[in-house]
């Protein structure tokens, strides 16, 4: 065995940057999501609990295209005689690939390129491996970052991985060891998240496992009950939800569902297994007898299936993400709640701990895997898991690795972000906790991001930028507060990037007139563009439509081209939103071309295009291909869809109608490229 820095080369397209601008939580923490009368008292408890968007103090990812070239990244390795592990330590330590020697065998889906896409809480993600998604709906704010990964060594002279990090919006540590001793058939990930603040901060785990996909492969774990999602509330904010049993669930009426291309739209479900179950487990069985597992200590006690479906909507996503033909993949997912839409509560002072471990078998009794009665062959699925991976040794292998998991590392195989370095330095001025043990933050971590904090600690305050400069960072933990409110005390602490600041942070958490006068003072001190974006979005939060356009175009006349493209984004979609189409199509038209050529830009000057009558740029539009496209996103459908109708009513004659767009959408279909329909029309 051993662990070591590699790297690797690929084709892809590596991230440009991120949106400058604070993207503020939702009003709504919670989300309203609906039950269909199927869910017991129990599945609504926490249903929907802080499950609101929410990304600050980290900034939107959405810098970047599908100009695929060869890439290199950087990799770290943990290997013995059976398998080697490769994890990408600048992409949230994914688990890009593991593979069985013995076997000969990839036993995740290794996605043949590096392509990001708009499917995560900070915009970008990619497909495959498997993924570590913790404190937000919306797989992890460290999807697309880099973390800190160490080597150690076992009491058996064993060397092992940890990968970590300090989760900036709930103020979390948390850290994964992985360890692959001489002679192990499976990977083991011992999860150690710890919360020493003194307050209770609302949690969220999930592992994504990706694996590959075909006609015959079918999924099991510890339970026929399941919460499933309905189908025609896919494309709504929060989904509505039902309760059902394997294999025939009501949203897929007589398919078998333990089988991920029977279903012909996007679907997910959510095993319930029991507290009574010490080690639950998932399985994706193959029709060669094949079986990847995943089998765990609680509280990971909850298990899902994804899959994308067999609408070609869902196939077009696959081959998105990865390349034609090359990209079908099935997620098999472990988490704390009932479902991802459930919230829970992690208490002060706490720590959660599990252990998950992986592997893959040619099963003895393969054939059974298969068996018509999905409770037979989900029996036949435990029996092949269990004789591999007994209940016994998963709880022996979590009581060892505990032991483990403070050992101080011997050796940084990368550098995450400097924000855990900037929380020790923190803590250690105020003469608060340390920072806990097994965990290492140098102090040469920092860049330019924290080291406007660091004045602030060190100097008492925040040094003032040109308005025409884009801020380094954002902070939103109110512990910094007292700091900032009194370096407004001081002479070179009193200008307008400090109240920017301070509104930024009371906005975020919720005192927002508060944030408002800050914002205003911060105007009033020196007019820019930053502050009054800012005022912009909480007017229309407060649905002031005319005072929020107002700021909005103060804001982007200020900026004038000298900060970012996301200034004319935020306008453009703007006035979109409240149908000023012709005034966003002149706007559009003065854009300098490194504006105008964003694809985000494009497809919302499309949208203006088509109101004004422009549809050669239209046509244009609908004939490229975007990479920035949202998961559950139809907007290039809809503008195909209307198009064909305006041209439909103009050959007949007739007025531009909802029933005429109707009855273009039951009789034409839409080019393939611009496809990304997770749900068939008729079940909307």
């Amino acid at each position: 065995m051993s662990a070591y820095k590699s790297s690797m080369k690929i084709l892809g397209s590596k991230l440009k940057g991120e949106n400058p601008l604070p993207i503020f939580r939702d009003l709504q923490h919670h989300k309203d999501v609906k039950s269909d009368g199927t869910l017991s008292e129990g599945d609504l408890k926490k249903f929907g609990y802080e499950t609101g968007f929410r990304v600050l103090p980290y900034t939107m990812q959405d810098r970047y295209d599908r100009n695929k070239e060869m890439i290199e990244l950087k990799t770290i390795v943990l290997e013995n005689d059976v398998l080697r592990a490769e994890f990408l330590p600048e992409y949230g330590g994914r688990l890009y690939s593991l593979y069985h020697k013995k076997l000969n065998r990839e036993l995740l889906f290794r996605n043949p390129v590096f392509q990001p896409a708009n499917l995560a809480i900070r915009s970008a993600w990619f497909s495959g491996g498997i993924e570590w998604n913790i404190a937000q709906l919306g797989h992890t704010f460290t999807t697309c970052e880099a973390v800190f990964f160490a080597k150690l060594m076992d009491d058996e002279d064993n060397e092992f991985v940890r990968m970590y990090e300090f989760e900036r919006v709930k103020g979390l540590f948390w850290q994964v060891d992985f360890h692959l001793p001489r002679g192990a058939e499976t990977l083991s990930a011992y999860v150690k998240i710890v919360n020493d603040n003194d307050t209770c901060v609302p949690m969220y785990w999930w592992t994504n496992i990706a694996v590959e996909e075909n006609k015959n492969v079918r999924v099991f774990s510890g339970t026929d009950e399941v919460i499933y999602i309905k189908p025609e509330t896919m494309g709504d904010e929060a989904h509505g939800m039902g309760r059902g049993k394997l294999p025939n669930l009501p949203s897929l009426k007589d398919v078998d569902a333990s089988y991920p291309q029977n279903p012909d739209y996007s679907n997910e479900y959510f095993f319930q297994n029991t507290k009574e179950e010490l080690c639950p487990w998932e399985a994706a069985a193959y029709d060669d007898g094949f079986i990847f597992f995943e089998r765990s200590t609680q509280p990971l006690r909850y298990r899902k299936m994804f899959c994308w479906g067999s609408q070609r909507g869902g196939r077009r996503w696959c081959d998105f993400l990865a390349l034609p033909g090359r990209g079908d993949y099935v997620e098999i997912q472990a988490g704390l709640a009932p479902t991802q839409l459930h919230g829970m509560d992690m208490e002060a002072n706490s720590i959660i701990e599990f252990t998950q471990i992986f592997g893959g078998m040619q099963a003895s009794n393969g054939e059974r895997l298969q068996d018509e009665d999905w409770n037979q062959a989900k029996d036949a699925a435990l029996q092949a898991v269990s004789n591999k991976l007994s209940q016994e040794e998963v709880l022996a292998r979590h009581d060892k690795f505990k032991k483990l998991s403070a050992k101080a590392p011997q050796e940084l195989l990368h550098y995450g972000s400097g924000w855990g370095s900037l929380e020790a330095l923190y803590r250690k001025r105020n003469k608060g906790k340390g920072i806990p043990e097994g965990i290492l933050f140098p102090a040469d971590s920092m860049d330019d991001k924290q080291k406007p904090w660091i004045n602030l600690l060190e100097a008492g305050s925040l040094k003032p930028i040109e308005i025409h400069k884009v801020p380094e960072s954002w902070l939103t933990d109110m512990k910094w507060l007292p700091l900032i409110k009194k370096s407004l005390d001081k002479k070179e602490g009193y200008h307008y990037y400090t109240f920017l600041h301070l509104g930024v942070m009371l906005y975020e958490n919720g005192y927002h007139d508060e944030a408002l006068e800050a914002w205003k003072k911060s105007i009033l001190l020196t007019p820019n563009p930053f502050a009054y974006r800012n005022m912009a979005v909480a007017m229309l939060q407060l649905d002031k439509k005319d005072l929020g356009l107002s700021y909005m175009e103060k804001s982007f006349e200020l900026e004038g081209g000298q900060i970012d493209k996301a200034f004319a984004e935020e306008y453009l979609s703007l006035l979109i939103t409240y149908n000023a189409f012709q005034k966003a199509w002149q706007l559009f038209k003065t854009l300098p071309e490194t504006v105008s050529n964003d694809g985000r830009i494009q497809i919302l000057a499309a949208q203006a295009a088509i109101e004004v009558g422009d549809y050669g740029y239209l046509k244009q539009v609908l004939s490229r291909e975007f990479a920035v496209i949202r998961e559950g996103e139809n907007t290039l459908c809809e503008l195909w869809f209307k198009y064909e109708t305006l041209k439909l009513a103009e050959q007949k004659g007739i007025a531009y109608s909802d029933e005429l767009l109707k009855e273009v959408k039951r009789t034409l279909t839409p080019p393939e490229s611009i496809d990304f329909r997770m749900v068939r029309e008729d079940r909307i």
